[in-house]
Formats: structure tokens, sequence, C-alpha cells
């Protein structure tokens, strides 16, 4: 009886605190200024072919909800393990009990995870150094072996086209323009070769005439 007692002396001792807690303006605002301060950073392990992702900042009056989980910061941190490359992560942020916004709604975090790049560096990839798929160690999709060989055969096919038309320009000689200028103009320059004849004739006929008096 005096256990019962004592334990609804508890009750109401505590619980006019939550009664008279109230979440004010001031209390929202600095809760969402300390949660956009939230960055992140993730880490791959290519033994395990997973990443491992780094929430920092974390606030203690804020805490972390991914996937029915609740993460509270440990030295402002929170990590994230085995996320499969490719995935898409929302994280919702959430104030805590320690202030007086309890369980207020505050932001989502979202977070691209890429692929790991296989053909990193390959050898394979000498002289396609300018490529992507050979200077980055993660890729935001992810790439077949023969999507890989069919990049690097497209890019050979496309140096080789531009140096075909470069070596052809440079090897044309100077009568060869001269030849493929006269096929071009051709009708043009006998036209007017024709008509510079014709008014040359008739000058010298009207010049005897004058000259002759006829």
């Amino acid at each position: 009886m005096i256990m019962k007692k004592t334990f609804f002396l508890l009750i109401l001792l505590v619980f006019p605190i939550f009664v008279d807690a109230e979440c004010t303006y001031k209390e929202k605002y600095e809760l969402n200024s300390l949660s956009s301060y939230i960055d992140y950073t993730y880490d791959y392990d290519e033994s395990s072919q997973l990443f491992t992702v780094y929430l920092y900042n974390i606030d203690d009056k804020l805490e972390l909800r991914y996937e029915n989980k609740v993460y509270t910061p440990s030295a402002n941190k929170v990590t994230i393990n085995n996320v499969k490359p490719g995935s898409s992560l929302s994280i919702d942020v959430y104030s805590t009990v320690q202030n007086e916004c309890y369980n207020e709604y505050l932001r989502v975090i979202y977070i691209s995870v890429p692929y790991f790049n296989w053909f990193y560096q390959s050898v394979l990839c000498d002289g396609h150094e300018d490529l992507d798929i050979c200077n980055s160690r993660f890729l935001d999709y992810q790439i077949s072996n023969q999507t890989f060989i069919l990049l690097l055969n497209n890019e050979e096919f496309t140096l080789n086209k531009d140096d075909g038309i470069t070596e052809s320009v440079e090897e044309q000689k100077w009568y060869d323009v001269v030849i493929d200028t006269m096929q071009k103009y051709y009708i043009k320059f006998a036209i007017s070769v024709i008509s510079t004849l014709i008014s040359v004739y008739i000058f010298r006929v009207i010049y005897r005439k004058v000259k002759h008096k006829l």
C-alpha cells in the first residue's frame, strides 16, 4: 500500500513538468539551426564491398532515424554500417527528450552512395586516362565489362577518325586544290572566258571600222 502511494506521488511530481513544458519558437529555431550543421562522409571497404556512412556535427538535442532505427550521437557523431553501393539513404532528424520540443521533426538528410569502379586505373585504361571510367574511383552508375569495352572502343574510333581527317588535309597537294577549285567553278570560269573573248572580238571589229572609216 505504501509502495503504491509512493508511486502515485512520484507521478504527480513528474507529470506537471511535462505539462508545463512548452516548445517555443525560439527553441524550434535553435533546433533547426543545429540540424542544418549536420554533414556526412563515407568510406568504402573493398574486402566487404560495402560502405560505412559517417554523420557528424550532431548536437545532443538531436537524434537520427533511419529504417526504423534510432541513432543517438556519440561525441557528436553517428555511424551507419554495411551500406550497399548505389543505395539512397533518407535519414530523418528529430529532437530528443533533452529539450522542450521533444519528438519535433526537423529535416531529412538525403545521401546517395556511389558504385565502386572496378576499372579504376586498370591496365586497359592506358591511353584513356581522361575518361571518367578510368580516372574515377567511384561512379554514380554501375558499369559492366561489356559497357566498359564499348566505351574504350568508341573513344578509339573517334580518335582514329579525327586523325584520318587531319592527315588527308595535310597530304593534299597544291595542284589538287587548284583542280578541285576548277572543277567546282568550271562553268562560271568558262562563261567568264567566253564573254571576255567575245568582248575583245567586238571591240576589234568596231576599232577597225572606225580606223578605216568603213
